[in-house]
């Protein structure tokens, strides 16, 4: 094979690694427009769009732009009611378990490997069943602190005010 020929192969190569990164940034940039649309199309106040933007901003540092396309599409796939259905699932699990907690329940108690199964089935509904999705959000909780993913579950009216806010 002459010079020419394997330097037009290289640059091909290195044009459709370019090609692939910008398609994948697009992905993701796409995803990230989406995102932000529907924030504002849901009528938030302002305590709840900077909360959110918070949440994709600590999403954004653990996963990566292809998993955040997978997960928007998830999302549409699911569609809004199916997931306010499982966040209202996840309120109540929480509740469940914190309550087996606090009475010292025991772990051989019937009631809760069910809650260990569900909150299993919950996370591959959400993670589609993806081995990555699923190293980043277990990366995520491990990482942050406890305190901080609650906010981001707790029903509004529960929430404890800022300080300094009103």
């Amino acid at each position: 094979m002459n010079l020419a020929l394997r330097r037009e192969e290289g640059v091909a190569e290195t044009v459709r690694w370019h090609l692939a990164r910008v398609d994948q940034q697009l992905r993701a940039l796409t995803a990230l427009r989406s995102r932000l649309t529907r924030l504002l199309d849901g009528g938030h106040d302002t305590e709840q769009l900077l909360e959110a933007l918070e949440a994709m901003s600590m999403f954004e540092k653990y996963y990566t732009p292809e998993q955040l396309a997978q997960l928007e599409d998830r999302r549409r796939q699911l569609g809004d009611d199916a997931i306010k259905a499982v966040e209202n699932e996840w309120t109540e699990l929480y509740a469940q378990v914190r309550a087996h907690r606090e009475a010292g329940t025991d772990p051989a108690d019937p009631d809760v490997p069910k809650l260990v199964t569900r909150s299993g089935e919950l996370i591959r509904m959400f993670t589609g069943g993806d081995p990555g999705i699923e190293a980043s959000l277990k990366r995520m909780y491990e990482q942050e602190a406890p305190a901080r993913l609650a906010r981001f579950r707790r029903p509004r009216r529960h929430r404890v005010p800022r300080a300094g806010a009103r």
